[in-house]
Order: structure tokens, then sequence, then C-alpha cells
């Protein structure tokens, strides 16, 4: 109530600008004609002698059809929002700063060998320098991988943070992860002439070699001092197995804020949850939801931002630019989450691997918040814990006008509600824990929250909370929670919210909130893509998928966003199938694209023209290059043709019961700025780059077949039947230049002779088949 009265009497502390976007429109509408006027072509052109060809081409264009109005609905309406973290300063200055909600920071990290705990040491760093009171907001660290080394370096980073973090305050310094603002920003050093700050910065670069030194030598021998891990024999690390795998849990409150030392730095905990072979531990998702229990019992603050380890805090008023929405908007229901963007500060000049998803940011995640908001993306996103735990939005606001009662994905809360919020019901539903029933009874009646002083006294309840067999027979992962079933379990999550009732904001301010690292190579980029897809495949399929469940209250708009993403895999049958289908008439003789003489052709060509003229405008209107563009719009048909498609091949194998389906972790740098960032493409002997290599000894094939038919002097065969394949096939080629380059050359840029030989095999198989047929 007196945050209430206190936003009453204040200027808003957010602003919502909308944009109808004309030239997008006028667009959409023009090329929507052009592909209704090819369809209605095809419709009324059957190919008697070649209907299978046909029916494959026409299901296919059918298909881009389709996901082009997916893709086009989340542009349509562009909404920006522009926060006002200085009005924020000014309402909960002084005393009423004691107003301010606290917030538990969770950061994540799987793999010392993926993720270096140099990258960790700093995004750790960045995080207890935030400007926000210390008091306010906690650090949980969850080490996936039980890593002494990992857990030496957060020693050693705290020691360093109780001057670091008050030298970034003294100086209001802005970038507060030391890797970045020494090798980054000499130029403050050199342009303040306060002989305090130049000797006390001289200091402070060198405690940070120090420290940096300390880890890279644990990270390098594997061997770090024993007494800095363990000091008694119930330590978790004294009875830890060497299999990452199989290990008890370990919690550490690493700092606590209290005493003489208050006003330095937040609560700073570490988990490694225990982990069973017999046990499925669930990658990310089980990760977080430990993490949401143990936050639970030791600070319960009403809201949670996690982080990946290598996303450091660019802005140290993220924090504030989160609580402006929160804190002033309208209705509960219309901020559940706030997504802040993936942004890379180890980029690759023009983008040649498509990793940075400029598209994305300027144009589709504004998109979304034009409609039920923004896909949580992972990382950088702040959440209500109450969405977390089920909660949709507040009663008052939900449903009420019309008296339905909650639909089946807010059951768990409405039976819990029935049951007055009992401890026994509570438990059924969150586990054992009578301590965590009792933290999740107050988020669940939405009382007054209350910071915890001692973290330490529940150290107990949190190794019981994050030992593997907890959640059995609980809703984790079912109902609350992180969701399981997706290597995406961001997005399955985000919707699971959403169908709730919750909307999402997308923020992006003027100082980038975070920066993290993009792959740093062609090969780690389409691992990653995989991964992706494989869990967006895995949601379609799943009982979340976006066109089930009619009663969830989420816009029909939305679910087409969804959509959109889970269909990704699918897109890529027709996306194979139209790269060679060309090549195969070339090859053939046959013709199913309109010939030069042909009045469709001009249709053909303008929609051409239109997909990739609008491509180029879009990066050309946010500053980008034309080689950007190019690299960009090549790798979406690597994409579609390598990660894509095996991520298809995953989920059948999942659903056949053949093989699960792996979290791949991608390779972050060493927060080094010397790291090696590949921008030609490199190849070893995965499957990733089979197809991609099948698809263009098809489509030379075809080249060669088109070209001996020109030179032959049948000019109106190959004008009238043949130029529109012949072209196709070219344009192929040319977006898959990385193989053919990688055809000639040797070492790891050359592609291995058995992907070659595999991929040689394959395409004869499928050119000797069309030749059969003919």
């Amino acid at each position: 109530m007196d945050n209430q009265m206190i936003a009453m009497n204040s200027p808003p502390l957010y602003e919502k600008i909308v944009e109808k976007p004309k030239p997008y429109r006028v667009y959409a509408c023009l090329h929507l004609l052009l592909i209704l006027c090819f369809l209605g072509y095809r419709l009324l052109n059957p190919l008697d002698e070649s209907y299978k060809i046909w029916i494959l081409a026409f299901a296919c264009e059918i298909w881009f059809a389709f996901q082009w109005i997916l893709e086009w609905n989340m542009k349509w309406l562009f909404v920006d929002y522009k926060t006002y973290p200085e009005r924020l300063a000014q309402r909960y200055g002084g005393e009423s700063a004691s107003k301010l909600p606290p917030v538990d920071i969770i950061i994540t990290t799987a793999d010392p060998f993926k993720e270096p705990p140099l990258v960790t040491a700093n995004t750790v760093l960045s995080v207890l320098a935030i400007d926000y009171p210390v008091q306010k907001f906690a650090c949980y660290i969850s080490d996936d991988g039980a890593s002494t080394i990992t857990f030496y370096s957060l020693v050693e980073t705290l020691r360093f943070a109780k001057i670091w973090v008050p030298f970034c305050r003294k100086f209001d310094i802005e970038t507060r992860a030391p890797f970045m603002y020494f090798y980054k920003e000499n130029t403050q050093q050199s342009n303040n002439s306060d002989p305090n700050f130049v000797k006390e910065w001289q200091e402070m670069k060198d405690e940070y070699e120090d420290l940096k030194r300390r880890i890279m030598k644990a990270s390098a021998t594997l061997e770090v001092p024993v007494d800095s891990i363990s000091h008694d024999v119930d330590d978790g690390f004294a009875h830890r197995s060497s299999d990452i795998r199989n290990h008890s849990s370990v919690v550490k409150v690493l700092y606590e804020n209290s005493g003489d030392e208050r006003d330095i730095l937040p609560h700073v905990v570490y988990v490694a949850r225990e982990k069973s072979p017999k046990v499925d531990h669930h990658y990310k998702a089980g990760a977080m939801n430990v993490m949401a229990r143990v936050s639970g019992l030791m600070t319960n603050s009403p809201f949670i931002l996690n982080l990946d380890c290598d996303m450091f805090v660019k802005n140290s008023k993220v924090i504030q630019h989160a609580m402006c929405f929160f804190l002033d908007c309208k209705f509960e229901r219309d901020c559940g989450f706030v997504q802040f963007p993936q942004l890379f500060y180890r980029s690759i000049k023009d983008d040649p691997f498509g990793s940075q998803m400029k598209i994305f940011l300027s144009t589709l995640a504004r998109g979304m918040d034009g409609l039920q908001g923004a896909i949580y993306c992972g990382t950088g996103c702040f959440h209500r814990r109450k969405t977390l735990y089920g909660v949709p939005p507040a009663a008052d606001q939900y449903n009420n006008k019309d008296g339905r009662n909650f639909h089946n994905h807010a059951k768990v809360f409405h039976d819990l509600k029935t049951s007055s919020w009992s401890l026994e019901a509570l438990s059924n539903t969150f586990g054992p824990s009578s301590a965590l029933a009792a933290s999740v009874q107050t988020v669940m009646r939405d009382t007054q929250y209350i910071v915890h002083s001692s973290p330490s006294s529940a150290i107990d309840e949190a190794l019981n909370v994050a030992s593997c067999c907890y959640e059995t027979n609980t809703a984790w992962g079912k109902e609350v929670g992180w969701m399981y079933g997706s290597t995406v379990e961001d997005v399955m999550t985000g919707f699971k919210i959403h169908c709730l009732g919750w909307h999402s904001v997308f923020c992006i301010p003027e100082q980038p909130a975070f920066l993290g690292t993009a792959p740093g190579n062609g090969l780690d980029s389409l691992v990653q893509m995989r991964r992706w897809v494989t869990g967006l495949l895995e949601i379609f399929l799943s009982k979340l998928c976006p066109f089930l469940g009619i009663d969830r209250d989420i816009m029909v708009r939305q679910r087409m966003v969804y959509a959109y993403f889970t269909l990704w895999g699918f897109l890529s049958v027709a996306t194979f199938f139209y790269a060679i289908l060309p090549a195969l008439c070339l090859l053939s003789g046959k013709s199913f694209l309109p010939g030069i003489s042909n009045p469709a052709f001009a249709i053909a060509a303008a929609l051409f023209v239109s997909i990739y003229g609008f491509k180029l405008f879009e990066f050309l209107r946010i500053g980008g290059s034309i080689r950007e563009w190019w690299n960009n719009q090549r790798m979406w048909l690597i994409q579609c043709l390598s990660p894509f498609l095996l991520a298809m091949f995953d989920v059948l194998m999942k659903l056949l019961r053949v093989s699960e389906t792996v979290f791949v972790v991608t390779p972050k740098g060493t927060g080094d700025e010397d790291d090696d960032c590949e921008s030609d493409f490199t190849f070893d002997s995965s499957s990733l780059f089979i197809i991609p290599t099948t698809v263009l000894f098809i489509n030379l094939a075809a080249i060669v077949s088109g070209s001996v038919i020109f030179v032959a002097g049948r000019y109106h065969i190959f004008r009238d039947k043949l130029f529109a394949e012949y072209f196709c096939s070219l344009w192929v080629v040319i977006n898959l230049w990385p193989f053919v380059k990688g055809l000639v050359r040797k070492g790891k840029r050359g592609i291995p002779w058995n992907v070659v030989m595999k991929s040689a095999a394959l395409a004869l198989i499928l050119c000797s088949s069309t030749w059969r047929q003919n």
C-alpha cells in the first residue's frame, strides 16, 4: 500500500512508445499479394507429367508462406519502452529506500573448461558492484559442475571484491567487470587527473592482475590450495566423487551481509546440487529449480534475475531499470518478467556466423512487445518469483468480469488457494521441506516480503532441497519452476508464464544492461543452434504446444509467436527439398518454375527481390552493412540445412526412444581480449557438415549440366524451361560458398575427406534416383 501511495504522487517510471510502421505494413500487403499470385499460378498450372515434383514444390511453398505469416505477425506493430531510473531514485530516496524490493540474482555455470572460471569471476564482480542497496539483493552462484577450481576462483574473487566494489562506488565506475574496465576503458584513467584516483586505479589493476594469475594457474594445473575449499569433515567437497555426474550437495555462504562490513557486499552463496547417474538432473532447468528453492529458503526475494556466467553487468543501474516496470505497471499482469537483450562484446566484424541476432532485437522483439510480450531468452531476465510458482496475475484483474474459474494452467494455484495455503498442500506441490513450504506460502499470499538476515542458518535445509531426489512426486518442472522436457527451458518456461495470463516486457536501455560472448566460430554457432532448435521442437511436440490448450489465457497472436520459433525444424525440411529440387529438375531436364517467356516469371522474380531486398533494407535501417546482411542470410540457409535438420533427427530418435537429447554447453572465451575468434568457417568430422556439402554437390552437378545444355546450342530450351532452375542452383552454391572454399582448403578450414566421401555418396544416391525416374 505504501508503494502505491508513493507511485500515485510521483511521475511515471517508464514510458510506452507505440509505432505503427507504415513502410512495413505497405510492404507486407504487397508481398502477400505476390505470394497469393504465385500460389495461384502453382494451383492453376499442375505438372501432369511430374505431379510428384509439383506436389513437393507446392507443399514447400505453402509452408514458406505460412512461416512468413507467422513472422510478420510480429512486425505489424512495434512498441518501445523508455525507463527513468533517476525518477525511481527520487521516489525511493532517503528513508523510502527501505521500500525497494529485494532481488535474488542467480548466476549459472556448468563446465569450468568450456566456461572458464575467470569469466565467471568477472560476472560475479560486476553483479556485486551493482548500484542497488547491498541489503536489498543477494548473489547465488550455481556450479553444476561442482568444480573445486570454480569454487576456489570464487573464494579469491570475494577477497578482491571487498576492494573492487568500494572503488567502483567511490569513483562511479560504469563498467564494473574488471577485465572489460581495465582493457577497454583505459581512457577513463587517462582523463581523470585526480591523483588519488590514478593511484587507486593502478593499485586496483595490479590486484586484478594478481587475481587473474591465481585463477589462470588453478585452471591450467587443475590444482587448488586444499585449505581454500575444505574446512571441516562435513564439507561437500571433502567427499565429492571425481565424477561430476555423481556427487553430494554443496552449499556455502561465501559472504554474509552482516556486522561491520554490512555496507560493502551483499550475501554471496555458492551451490552445487547433488547429482546421481540414476536420477535425471534436467540440465540447466534442474539447476535453476534448485536455486529457486535454495534462494527461497535463504532470502525469498519477490524478484529473481538469472544470468549466464559470461553475461556481465554493463549497466550498473540495471535493477532500477527493471523495477521501473515492476513498481509502476498499471496492472500486475502487465509485467510478469522483464527480458533484457543479449548483446556481445566479443563479436566478429560483420557477424559472419549470424549469431548476434540484430534483426531479432530491432524488429521481432519490439513486435512481441506489441502483443503479450517478449519470449524468455534464458539470461538477463528478471522474474516475479510468484510467476515461477505457477501463480496467475492478481485475482482482482484475473477473469473477474465473467466469473470464470481458474483454467487448467493455474490449477496448482487454484488447488492451493482452496486449501487456504496449508503447509501440507504446499509440501505436496513444492516438496517435503516445511521451511520451503512456509516461504512459498508468503509468496502465494502475496504478503509483505521479509529479508532474511542470516542465510547461514538455512544451510542444512538448503542441502536438503538441493538433493537429487527432492523433486520426486512434486510439481517441480511440470507445473512450477523452470519447465522440464526441452533443452530450451527458457522458452518453455516463458510460454508457461504467458499461458497463466502474464505479459512480459523487452527492455532495451540506452546503455546496454548486459554483455556476453557470442560463439567464436562457425562450428560452435551451429552446435548452439542445433540445441536451440531441438528444444523448440520438443516444446512443439509436448503438451505445451502453441496450438493446444484452448483454455489458456494467452493471445492467439502470442501463440503464433511461439509457433514461429517452435516450427523452425519443420521449416528446414521444406528448405532442404527446395534447395535440391531445382538442381534435380535441371539434371533430369524437367522444370517446375516458370520460364522467362512465361508471365508468371515476373511474379517469381518479384518475390525473390522482395524477400532479399527487404532483408537488406532491415539491416541498413539499423546501421548494418551489406556484408553483414549477406552473412546473415547465407547463414540462415546453412542453419536450415545443418543444425535445423539434425535437430529434427535428434527429436525423431527421442520419440522412437533410440536416444535422448543432450544439452551441449557452448564454449565461452577466457575473458581476455586476445581470445581467438574465427571469421572463416572451420570444419571437422561432425555430421553437421554432411547435408550442406551434399546439397552443394548436387547443385554443382546441376550447374555443370545446365551449362552444357547452354553451350550445346539449345538456348531456347534453356531460356524457356531451365533458366529459373539454373539460377536457383547458382544461388544455392553462392550461399554455400564457405563449403566451396572448404573443398579446396586443407587443415581446419578444409572439409575432412570422410565428410566429403559421405556427402558425395549421398548426392550420388539422390541424383541417380532422379535419373531412374526420368
